[in-house]
């Protein structure tokens, strides 16, 4: 199965968050809103690749429930292979996922960012669980 998607999705995700996180740099409250609006996206986008790769993932290995389940089902039947090991953290990432999709508000923008860095750990881990490839 080809992982691509996921792999960049990864690294793209934590390109942002090193940007997020460096308060070294002279950048303007725009630049920085601009990185914080960008590095939300990419959490999104890395969830729906992550929950989707399972998927695929699930599918090809044979779990005729995963061609047809909802992020969550998917989550925890990802769990149930032995694909992730925290479905609560997951569970926590698509809500705020789910939560900012249609609310761009600075209260779930902070909800969204406090998880960024676990995220980045979890989605690290599922590409190497499901390609055998670790990641940087």
């Amino acid at each position: 199965m080809d992982y691509t998607q996921l792999k960049k999705a990864v690294i793209r995700l934590g390109e942002m968050w090193t940007a997020y996180q460096d308060t070294t740099s002279k950048r303007t409250l725009l630049e920085q809103e601009a990185i914080q609006d960008s590095l939300v996206k990419r959490f999104e986008y890395t969830i729906e690749m992550s929950w989707k790769s399972c998927k695929r993932h699930l599918s090809e290995e044979g779990f005729v429930e995963a061609r047809t389940g909802s992020p969550k089902s998917i989550i925890r039947l990802a769990a149930e292979a032995g694909i992730i090991d925290d479905v609560d953290s997951w569970i926590s990432y698509i809500n705020a996922r789910q939560s900012t999709s249609h609310d761009y508000s600075e209260e779930k923008a902070d909800k969204v960012l406090k998880l960024v860095e676990a995220l980045y750990r979890s989605a690290k881990q599922l590409y190497k669980v499901m390609s055998s490839e670790e990641l940087g």
